[in-house]
């Protein structure tokens, strides 16, 4: 909040994600109670509802889901179905942004490379003896 390029936007709507064929040039707001819409010049967007469910329907009710809508997964990221991992905000944890579903997906692939070879436990590349 200390910076000049930072603002806080309380009682503000998101009334429209401006564009072309380019990508996103801006937004339109409108703070409660005021008559105009602000429009701001952007170049991307990051949306979150707070409460919102993740879109699973292409899913078909193939893996069980959560009661907040997001997939169930264990520790190793692996869904109800044998061979099937879910990352990232399909999980619909409290931790947004990429950073999460990186982490998410090398927590996946090391479990899928245990899964596709069998294995018993994670085979690691930082362990020389």
């Amino acid at each position: 909040m200390a910076h000049p390029n930072v603002r806080h936007w309380s009682k503000t709507r998101l009334v429209e994600i401006e564009g072309n064929a380019d990508g996103v040039t801006g937004i339109a707001v409108q703070q409660r109670g005021a008559e105009a819409q602000e429009h701001l010049p952007l170049e991307g967007v990051f949306i979150y509802v707070a409460g919102s469910k993740p879109i699973t329907d292409f899913l078909e009710e193939k893996v069980v889901l959560n009661d907040d809508g997001g997939v169930r997964v264990d520790a190793e990221m692996k869904t109800s179905v044998e061979g099937v991992y879910a990352i990232g905000d399909i999980r619909n944890t409290p931790f947004k942004q990429v950073v999460v579903a990186a982490a998410d997906g090398c927590i996946a692939a090391m479990a899928i490379d245990k899964y596709l070879k069998r294995r018993k436990s994670y085979k690691v590349d930082w362990i020389h003896n």
